[in-house]
């Protein structure tokens, strides 16, 4: 086995630091462009691996991964630049595994999923802005078990022309359980 020596290489505005090991890049590396650094990463090999942290030219993250030979693996966070997390998501060999959070800036939830092996599974949710339910689907291995229910910013439900239901409508289905009679025109 060779010993680690350190390299910088220089292309165009765009340079990278770290060392290497029999040619590749071995342990921790340093990603910059027109001098301002923009990641800060691992490598096994010359493989992607361990932790990896996407800068903002402040030199804020603006995400924090994690590497397992060249594919994201565990959990993920993207982040807004004054620092607040924007998205949450867990990876498996490269793939979604595990539940994805989405927020707006002001820490409303606007989306909430669950993915196995890189597909959507179980309840899929989005979300109005004033966090009034605006989407809700089942899945399984990313095949929809069903149809999407979607509602207005109200809460009343969206009909098949987009329309909210009247609240007439809802609030007899509310008291009846059941779709109001029809009347024959």
């Amino acid at each position: 086995m060779g010993q680690l020596q350190d390299v910088t290489v220089t292309r165009a505005d765009s340079r990278i630091e770290g060392t290497m090991l029999d040619g590749v890049l071995h342990g921790p590396a340093r990603v910059e462009a027109d001098h301002v650094p923009v990641a800060e990463m691992r490598y096994a090999h010359g493989v992607l691996h361990g932790p990896a942290t996407m800068l903002y030219p402040d030199g804020s993250p603006s995400a924090r991964l994690n590497y397992v030979d060249g594919k994201l693996d565990g959990r993920a966070l993207y982040y807004l630049e004054d620092g607040t997390v924007q998205r949450e998501a867990h990876y498996a060999g490269g793939l979604l595994h595990g539940e994805c959070k989405t927020w707006l800036p002001d820490g409303t939830l606007i989306e909430h999923a669950s993915y196995r092996q890189g597909k959507l599974q179980g309840l899929f949710q989005r979300f109005h802005p004033n966090r009034q339910l605006a989407e809700r689907q089942y899945f399984d291995a990313g095949k929809p078990v069903e149809s999407a229910e979607r509602y207005a910013t109200d809460g009343r439900p969206l009909d098949a022309d987009g329309k909210p239901m009247s609240r007439w409508q809802l609030w007899w289905r509310k008291v009846h359980g059941t779709p109001p009679p029809t009347t024959a025109s």
